[in-house]
C-alpha cells in the first residue's frame, strides 16, 4: 500500500509540473523614454523609445509597465521582456546597460526626465547585439511582485557610461509591441494540487 502510494503521489507531481504551468504574452500598459537635455518634455506617445547617451548630461532613458495583476500568487517560471531593437547610432552593442525597478508609479503620457521615477535593485544586463527581438530575463522581479513583495512600478533600462552610443525599440504606439513573456503555475492550482498530495496520506 505504502508503494502505491509513493508512486501515486510521484506520478501526480510528475503530472502537475507538466501540466499545470500556464504561458501568456503580456503587453504594455504604459512604455515612454525620458531625455535628460529636454527634461520637461514627455515622450509617452512616441512610436519609439531609446537607451543612450550623446555625452554627460545627455542620458536618454527607457520606462516599461505592465498590468501583472490577474497572476497575483503565481509561482513564475519564467518572464521575459522581449523588446524589438530597430536602429542604434554610435558604438553598438553599448556598453554597461541595466534594468531597474522603479520606486513610484508614472503614467506615459506624464512622465518626464524632471519627475521620472527612482530607481532601485539595478542589475547589468546583457546589451541588444543585432536588429531584432531583445530579450531580458526578469524572472525574480516579476515574482517579487506577484508574491507582494515589491510594488508594480515598472522597470527602467538605462547605460551607466559616457560614450557616444545608443539603440532604439519600438513601443507600444508602434507596429511591433513590447512583450512580457510569462511562464507560470497559478495560485489556485498549486494550492488544489498540494490538497491532492495531503489527501492521499
Amino acid at each position: 500500500m505504502l508503494k502505491k502510494t509513493i508512486l501515486t503521489v510521484f506520478i501526480l507531481v510528475i503530472f502537475t509540473s507538466i501540466a499545470i504551468a500556464d504561458q501568456e504574452t503580456l503587453y504594455p500598459t504604459d512604455d515612454a523614454d525620458v531625455w535628460e537635455y529636454i527634461p520637461d518634455s514627455n515622450r509617452g506617445t512616441e512610436q519609439s523609445f531609446q537607451v543612450a547617451c550623446c555625452g554627460a548630461g545627455y542620458w536618454r532613458n527607457s520606462l516599461i509597465k505592465f498590468d501583472l495583476s490577474s497572476y497575483s500568487g503565481a509561482t513564475v517560471n519564467s518572464a521575459t521582456l522581449r523588446l524589438w531593437v530597430y536602429s542604434s547610432f554610435g558604438d553598438f552593442p553599448t556598453d554597461n546597460i541595466f534594468i531597474s525597478r522603479n520606486d513610484a508609479d508614472w503614467d506615459e503620457l506624464a512622465v518626464t526626465w524632471n519627475n521620472k521615477p527612482g530607481m532601485i535593485e539595478h542589475g547589468s544586463i546583457t546589451a541588444p547585439s543585432a536588429y531584432d527581438w531583445w530579450e531580458i530575463d526578469i524572472s525574480y522581479q516579476v515574482q517579487d511582485i506577484l508574491d507582494g513583495t515589491n510594488p508594480n512600478y515598472g522597470f527602467q533600462i538605462y547605460q551607466d557610461d559616457t560614450d557616444y552610443a545608443g539603440f532604439s525599440m519600438r513601443t507600444k504606439e508602434s507596429t511591433i509591441d513590447p512583450e512580457l513573456v510569462l511562464d507560470y503555475t497559478p495560485a489556485a492550482l498549486q494550492s488544489t494540487t498540494f490538497g491532492r498530495i495531503k489527501s492521499l496520506f
